[in-house]
């Protein structure tokens, strides 16, 4: 089932980028980027909690994750990286929405849709900030 295999990507982008955003404030002392930084974070754990809830309503139990590490050399070069995630992620739950199997999954679908831009707006403030 395509939807699932897609789901199934979601959750281990969701548990990957948020383990990544936490190692990821502890590289910079800027405030304001570090709080940036905790809010997609924050998003990230509730994304995962979503997707798990929506994957154990269609298949009876919850997925496995892959434990994957998203190496950086800088502050920088990870912001990049996060940046390029978001957007990537966008398209996903994009395709998800639009082939989602009913009302009662759309709706977590949706609400992760309309938090990944507001990240990708956060980190493309703070690549921009950096150059």
């Amino acid at each position: 089932m395509l939807f699932v295999n897609r789901l199934q990507t979601g959750i281990d982008h969701s548990w990957r980028l948020r383990n990544f955003y936490k190692e990821l404030q502890t590289k910079t002392t800027n405030s304001v980027y570090r709080e940036s930084i905790q809010q997609a974070e924050g998003d990230k754990r509730e994304h995962y909690e979503l997707l798990q809830y929506v994957y154990r309503m269609l298949t009876g139990k919850y997925y496995s994750i892959e434990n994957k590490k998203t190496d950086f050399t800088s502050f920088r070069e990870g912001v990049l990286v996060a940046l390029k995630s978001e957007l990537k992620e966008a398209e996903l739950y994009r395709d998800l929405l639009m082939a989602c199997p009913g009302r009662h999954i759309y709706q977590p679908i949706f609400l992760i849709m309309t938090q990944v831009p507001a990240n990708a707006v956060r980190f493309n403030s703070i690549y921009m900030d950096l150059k």
